[in-house]
Parts: C-alpha cells; structure tokens; sequence
C-alpha cells in the first residue's frame, strides 16, 4: 500500500480528510496554542475560572450545545445557497454531510486541513465540479467576516462606554483587513493573466473566475446568504449571553455583539491551533475594557469551547452516517477535468 493512499485511510479519510505531509506548521501552532493559554492561566487564578465554570448546570450546557446545531445547521444553508448560485447542483442531504464534515476538521483537526477543504471536496465528489464550492467557501468566509464587522460596528454604537479604545482599535483593524483581503483577492482574480501560469493552475484560476462572476451577477442569492450570515452571527452573539449570565457575566448583550465577534475575528489569524487560546485571550481584553472579570471572560471561553468541541463531534458522527450520492456518471473520484478531487487518490 502506498504511502499517500495510508494517509488517507480509515475514519479520516471516509469524511475526506488527508493528513499533512510536513508537520513543524502545526507543531508551531501548537507551541502558540500553549504558550497563550498558558500565560493566561498564569494571569488568572485557576480556581476562579473552575468556580465560575461550575455555575452553569449540565442542562443548560446541553441547551447551548443544541443552539450551536441549529444555528449551524441554518449556516450550511447559507452555504448551499451560494453553490447553487456557482451553478453547482447540491443536494440538501449532500450540504448537511459536508458542512458536518467540516466543522469536525476545524474543531477537532485544526491546522491539519482546512473545514473548507473538507467541505468543498465532499461537494465536489457528488457534483464533479470543485470550482464552484471553493469559490462558494470563500464567498461564505467573506460574507461571514462582514457580518461580524457589521455587527460588533452595531454593538460597539450601542453599547456602555468602555474603559479605552481596545474594542474600537480592533474593529478599526478587523475593517482593514477584511477589505483589504477582499480588494486583494476580486484583484488577483481580475487583472492575473492565466497564460503566465502552469497550465493546471491557469484552469483552476479561470473556473474561479467563471463562478465568482456567476456568484456575483447572482444579487439575489448573494443578498440572501448575506442576511443568513447577519442572523447566524447575531445568534450566536445571543448564545454568548446565554452562556455568560449563569457563571455571573450581566455585561448586557450590546457588550457581546462587540466582544464576540472581534474575537472571533481575532481567531482568524493562522498562529494558533483552531485560533485556541488567540479566541480566549482576545475575549479576556475586549470584555474587560467593559468592566467584565477576567477570571469569568475566560471561563465563559473555555465554556463555549467544549460545547463547539461537543458539536464538532456530533458533527463528525453525522458526517459518517447520511447517505452519500453517487457521483455523477459515475465518475466518482474525479473534478469535471478528470483531476482527483480532494481526499481521493488516483488509482
């Protein structure tokens, strides 16, 4: 048996998930992870944060966990929304399995591959066409980023006076980047000439293209999926207060709609394992600018943490358990242009 196909056998590999060929990346990460949780614990009393933990009651826990399935779910609609709008077919059944799929790679393989990839490759393999989900992915990520701006911008307007400028430095910043990325990459698209490239990448880049002008030609679909990602946020900011006020968090849900999506945002940059540890310690700084424990901001990180860990093996579970369609013709394996499709191997 060959080494590629090794890397690519046994539960992994049913959900489409390869193992990486180099490691130190995410050995780094993991350092990052360690050294930041860490220097937080050392900041914190720990029994504060256990105390605080142990507040909240296992059914409301349970109820949160169940929160994150819903609000989830609805995100894999606003998912296939924009795939459909690619021009790519996607059955419900095959959205549900992969966006399942990829919540269990970004919770519990952080770093090792990307939910996107996971996600987008399942799609692919029922489809036969890659292009579409990749550019619905990042579509998805965008729009998702925007809606977190927009409503820690809603939050911050809303929201009591804090003790400085934190929150209002890193909303400034978040602003930047998103643009920034989104300017950058609509540039690349636009003005990069295919006939520079390798013939294999100047296909990939040209079917990019292709679908992102469908997606954005497509108002409708984009509207549609832009105000399902303002209504997943905004729940999720919700779920927060939920989760907070038990353990003794009464900071008012316009202080959430600020602190939570910023870290989220935060969470983002690729020098942590999942964004552990960069999540908690940017929760820990925002909330207390509003004048929030430090002790009972990270034990309501370390809260939201187990109940998506939780949800991320649920999802796992039903990743393994829906059905899967045959691809189409019967060409299983393969994109439209006979390349394996991501998580297979050439046989």
């Amino acid at each position: 048996m060959s080494t590629n196909r090794s890397r690519g056998t046994g539960f992994l590999a049913r959900l489409g998930v390869r193992l990486p060929d180099r490691w130190t990346p995410l050995l780094w990460r993991l350092g990052v992870t360690a050294l930041t949780l860490g220097l937080l614990f050392w900041w914190i009393p720990i029994a504060d944060v256990g105390d605080a933990i142990t507040r909240i009651g296992l059914g409301r826990w349970m109820g949160v966990v169940a929160l994150f399935g819903l609000v989830h779910g609805i995100a894999a609609v606003k998912w296939a929304v924009l795939v459909r709008a690619s021009g790519t077919p996607l059955p419900i059944s095959v959205a549900i399995r992969a966006h399942a799929a990829g919540l269990f790679a970004n919770i519990w393989l952080p770093s090792i591959v990307g939910g996107d990839l996971v996600r987008a490759g399942i799609a692919a393999r029922s489809s036969g066409q890659l292009a579409g989900p990749t550019a619905a992915g990042i579509a998805d990520r965008v729009l998702d980023l925007l809606a977190l701006v927009s409503i820690a911008a809603l939050g911050l307007a809303l929201a009591p006076a804090a003790r400085d400028d934190t929150a209002l430095i890193v909303l400034e910043v978040s602003v930047l980047a998103v643009l920034g990325g989104l300017l950058s990459g609509l540039a690349i698209l636009r003005y990069l000439d295919p006939a520079r490239l390798p013939t294999r990448a100047a296909r990939i880049i040209g079917r990019l293209r292709e679908v992102t002008l469908s997606l954005a030609s497509n108002g409708r679909a984009t509207a549609l999926a832009m105000a399902i990602a303002l209504a997943v946020q905004g729940s999720l900011a919700c779920i927060n207060d939920l989760l907070g006020a038990p353990i003794g968090i009464d900071c008012g849900l316009a202080v959430w709609a600020v602190a939570w999506p910023l870290a989220k945002i935060a969470a983002f940059a690729p020098i942590s394992l999942g964004g552990i540890g960069v999540r908690e310690a940017a929760l820990v700084a925002l909330l207390t600018t509003f004048g929030v424990d430090p002790a009972l901001a990270i034990a309501q990180g370390l809260l939201w943490r187990s109940g998506l860990m939780a949800l991320g093996l649920l999802g796992g579970v039903v990743a393994m358990f829906v059905p899967k369609p045959d691809a189409p013709g019967g060409s299983e394996g393969t994109t439209e242009s006979g390349r394996p499709l991501p998580g297979r191997t050439a046989r």
